[in-house]
């Protein structure tokens, strides 16, 4: 006769529990039940080990532009090490990992960074009194390391590179497209529209702070006038960890869609709305 184990109880967690030792430099610190959404959802299909190597891709494959995908942090300031500002401010604010991942063209990425600093990019919010306000630390964006556990599928025309990955476009697809069918797939994970979702108030409700606290714009500027624009580059994003493979997988999978599944229709305009098409703009004071 089989005596019967009574199940075992598991103690629930406490909401804010300390997940690193007291002072550690990590922006995610307490334990809180919110399941972070991951870039790419739950759909994401893995390609064939042979996707890159079979006949169809490789001649279907012409060379097109070299691109870079990075994902940057900023809010390091060595002169007020006790206050967390820019995006480590945020995710210390939000207890969840935020970073920005976009594409560029620019073959030394900290032109790009450059550009990002001077932008301010993701430093407009809404102050607790409801007033659009700009956050110290976006001023000092750096690239982060993007290190997946595995590695590119032979013949991938995507690489491991240094605090990047590179991807060698097909000749007919812009860098535009690129970037624009990279955020389609990472949407989910966007913090924007997160923020706007039942379980992004939710979870600001656990923490006590109004989403539109935590919601990011940039201000650009065109000579005399101002353009403020929703940050769309945001998201749930740990550069060292599952999320890096996905992101790998998830740029080997526009590129190997493009070139096999072709889409036959007529040439369009990317129009861009950061250069004013659909946007407001209003004189600086």
């Amino acid at each position: 006769m089989k005596t019967k184990t009574a199940p075992v109880t598991r103690t629930k967690r406490p909401i804010g529990s300390p997940l690193l030792p007291p002072g550690s430099a990590g922006a995610v610190t307490q334990w809180f039940p919110t399941q972070w959404p991951r870039i790419g959802g739950k759909t994401l299909l893995p390609l064939a080990d042979t996707a890159f190597t079979n006949e169809r891709f490789r001649t279907a494959y012409q060379q097109g532009k070299l691109v870079f995908i990075y994902a940057a942090g900023c809010g390091e300031d060595h002169r007020m090490p006790t206050i967390a500002t820019g995006l480590l401010g945020l995710a210390r604010r939000l207890k969840m990992a935020v970073h920005k991942v976009s594409v560029t063209a620019q073959v030394n990425l900290r032109d790009r960074f450059r550009e990002l600093n001077s932008d301010r990019y993701g430093s407009l919010t809404t102050s607790a009194d409801g007033y659009p306000c700009s956050d110290l630390g976006y001023d000092n964006w750096m690239a982060q390391h993007i290190l997946p556990k595995g590695k590119p599928l032979p013949g991938s025309p995507v690489m491991l590179a240094e605090r990047c990955l590179a991807v060698r476009l097909p000749a007919d697809l812009s860098v535009r497209e690129f970037d624009k069918c990279l955020h389609h797939r990472m949407r989910n994970a966007a913090l924007n529209p997160w923020l706007r979702s039942p379980a992004g108030r939710a979870h600001c409700d656990l923490l006590g702070i109004a989403p539109q606290e935590l919601r990011r714009a940039t201000a650009y500027g065109f000579g005399e006038m101002v353009r403020a624009s929703e940050a769309q580059e945001f998201y749930f994003f740990r550069p060292k960890s599952r999320d890096a493979e996905r992101l790998l997988r998830i740029a080997e999978l526009i590129v190997h869609d493009h070139v096999v599944n072709p889409r036959r229709v007529a040439a369009k305009s990317w129009k861009s709305r950061g250069q004013g098409y659909g946007q407001l703009t209003y004189p600086v004071p």
